[in-house]
């Protein structure tokens, strides 16, 4: 396989957080509300004004502390918790299409491309392998 191939069976049936990105004791009550409130709000707009406002702090140190804690920037999260809800909702057997402004996505295309860019497969080709049942 060339250097940008992906293997489909090495993809994960459901993507899963990696322990640095789960809630632990070092991880401040700040760090953790904007992270619940992301889970709670992934399917509107949300942006690093909005996310300091609500804690209090300036965008540029929100970004800073949440990579710092949670180990990847506050807009790679709301993709993270978005696709991970498009995978949960493709096995209830809807389609990329209606998922994607579901989730909190543009429209199918940046749903695939995010999708592709974490599971290493397009939603079509996931739904395909992980929801043959469907």
């Amino acid at each position: 396989m060339g250097e940008g191939s992906v293997r489909v069976n090495q993809v994960p049936a459901v993507l899963t957080l990696p322990p640095v990105w789960q809630a632990s004791q070092v991880m401040s009550q700040t760090i953790m509300l904007v992270k619940r409130y992301i889970e709670e709000n992934y399917r509107e707009s949300i942006n690093l004004d909005s996310l300091g406002g609500l804690v209090g702090l300036t965008r540029y140190s929100l970004a800073k502390q949440f990579r710092q804690q949670v180990g990847v920037s506050p807009y790679q999260y709301v993709c993270l918790v978005r696709i991970k809800n498009a995978q949960s909702l493709m096995k209830q057997g809807e389609r990329p299409t209606d998922i994607a402004s579901a989730v909190g996505f543009f429209d199918q295309s940046h749903l695939a491309k995010h999708f592709k860019r974490l599971c290493g497969v397009t939603p079509s080709q996931y739904r395909e392998q992980f929801c043959k049942h469907v």
